[in-house]
Order: structure tokens, then C-alpha cells, then sequence
């Protein structure tokens, strides 16, 4: 990627996270009300899970302008380790608040408990679903052009929110048609277990990146399989190995050059492959080793 289209992508990626902390603050703020008049357990617990975007966004937003920064003399490989961080801390939060949902609907399903205005309620939902589809769609345009978990961890947020305001509609529906109050507290648990799901999936991901994951092994094959079919000098590859940090994947290898012993010839041949393996993985930081045939 050049500098002007990496510029462009940190600008329109913090845009997208500044959008996307004002939404979370407006259905905090709506959802909350509506969950204080209508006493129901599964608008308080989405008001709560908007808290949490809404924290997280703001969190976000930090950490991606910091894992956007260059590299310097003291981290060669940049900062995206800091995506993978905010990634972890905003799982933990998540799973907070999926224990606490969880635990004040059971609260609530033993003790009692009771939900007025359903109307109101099922209207707020609506239109906390129609603004959540409408950033969703604004944060997917955005993170398909990049490897971001930030960006990804967001998408997968508002996302996942879709999905439980169809069962808190449900759920309100349910319960103004039988009067029986259960269905609210129990579309809040499927709710609680759908937050803790998504915080499992971050979490390990988070993890996986701190611990220098790399590409999958099918993915080596196929770029071992671009090296040794780009020039017929090349006969061998070895030491083929890759990390992801944040957005920015590193590969380094050393390839046996047959016949050749030119250096600058040599030096070419490395510098065209790596453009093709660029344009197989744009934002790839690639370093090429090659040595004469059978060393």
C-alpha cells in the first residue's frame, strides 16, 4: 500500500471508529431510558452492551492511532501489537458483562419480576436496529480493506447487536402477547451467552496475535508454490516463516538460485518477487535471502 493510500485508509478507519463511538452513545442513552420505563431485563441488558461499544469504540479509537504509527529505532516491526491488546482488554470487558446480564436475569426469573410500555420498547429496538445496520454496513466497507482486528472486532460488535435486537423484539412480542414475563428474562440469558460467545472468539484471536501467529499452513503452500514457479533459476526454498502483528503481515525466507552469479541479476530476481507476492498480500513487509544451489 503507498503512503497516500495508507494515509487515506488511518483517516477514514478513525472516522469510522468516531462514528462508531457516537452511535454506541446514542443507543446507551435511548436504550437505557427505554429499559428504566419498560422494566424489561433484555433492553437493559442491550443498554449495557451499548455501554460497553460505546467504551470499547473510545478505547479503540486509541489504541489504532497508536498501532499506526511508523516504526521507530525501539519497535522495528511497528506497533500493531497494540490492536492485539485492546483486543484482549475489550474481551475481558465483553465477558464482564455478559456474567453480569446472565446473573441479574436469573435474579429476576426467581424473584419476579414484570415489563411495562411494550410498545415503546419494541419501537426503540427498531430503531437502535435500523442505525446499527447502517454503521455495520459503513465499518465492512472499511475493514475489507485492511487485516485490522480492531476494525474487524468492531464490525463484529454491531453486527452481533443486529442479531439480539431480533430476539429482544421477539421477546417483547412474546411476552405482550401471553402476559408471561419469562420470555424477556430468557432472551436476556440467550443474550448474556451470545456476548460471552463473541468475547471467546476475540479473546482468542487477541492471543493468537500477541503469540506471533502466522499464516496458515495453506497459505505457505500456496506462496512457496508462487516462489519456486516465478523464475526457473529458483530450485529451492527453505526457512519460510511469517508473523501477523495487527494489520501488518512480516514473511522471510531464503530461496537457492541455480546458475546465477550476478549479484545484481541475483538482487532483481528477489525485488520481482517480491512485488508478486505483494499483490497477493498488499500489506506484506517481505525479506528475501538467496544463496547459490545446495548451500
Amino acid at each position: 500500500m503507498t503512503k497516500e493510500g495508507m494515509d487515506r485508509y488511518i483517516s477514514e478507519a478513525r472516522q469510522a471508529l468516531v462514528l462508531s463511538f457516537g452511535v454506541a452513545l446514542l443507543l446507551t442513552l435511548v436504550k437505557f431510558a427505554a429499559g428504566l420505563i419498560t422494566h424489561s431485563m433484555a433492553i437493559m441488558a442491550s443498554a449495557l452492551d451499548s455501554l460497553l461499544d460505546m467504551l470499547m469504540s473510545g478505547l479503540n479509537f486509541f489504541a489504532f492511532r497508536e498501532a499506526s504509527k511508523p516504526p521507530d529505532a525501539e519497535h522495528a516491526y511497528g506497533h500493531g501489537k497494540i490492536e492485539s491488546l485492546a483486543g484482549l482488554f475489550q474481551s475481558l470487558f465483553i465477558a464482564l458483562s455478559g456474567f453480569f446480564v446472565a446473573y441479574e436475569s436469573i435474579r429476576r426469573l426467581i424473584q419476579g419480576s414484570y415489563v411495562a410500555e411494550i410498545p415503546l420498547g419494541i419501537g426503540v429496538i427498531v430503531f437502535s436496529g435500523m442505525v446499527t445496520w447502517l454503521l455495520s454496513w459503513r465499518l465492512k466497507a472499511v475493514s475489507k480493506k485492511n487485516r485490522s482486528l480492531i476494525l474487524g472486532t468492531e464490525k463484529a460488535h454491531y453486527t452481533m447487536d443486529f442479531i439480539c435486537y431480533l430476539g429482544v423484539i421477539a421477546a417483547l412480542f412474546l411476552v405482550g402477547r401471553t402476559g408471561k414475563v419469562y420470555w424477556d428474562l430468557i432472551v436476556s440469558i440467550l443474550v448474556a451467552a451470545y456476548i460471552l460467545k463473541e468475547a471467546i472468539h476475540i479473546l482468542k484471536r487477541a492471543i493468537s496475535e500477541l503469540l506471533d501467529r502466522g499464516l496458515s499452513s495453506l497459505e505457505l503452500k500456496k506462496i512457496k508454490i508462487l516462489i519456486l514457479q516465478h523464475h526457473p533459476a529458483i530450485v529451492g526454498v527453505h526457512n519460510l516463516r511469517s508473523r501477523i502483528v495487527g494489520n501488518q503481515l512480516f514473511l522471510d525466507f531464503h530461496i537457492e538460485i541455480r546458475g546465477e552469479d550476478d549479484f545484481k541479476k541475483a538482487h532483481e530476481m528477489t525485488e520481482t518477487l517480491i512485488d508478486k507476492i505483494k499483490t497477493q498480500h498488499p500489506d506484506a513487509d517481505v525479506t528475501v535471502h538467496f544463496d547459490p544451489e545446495g548451500e
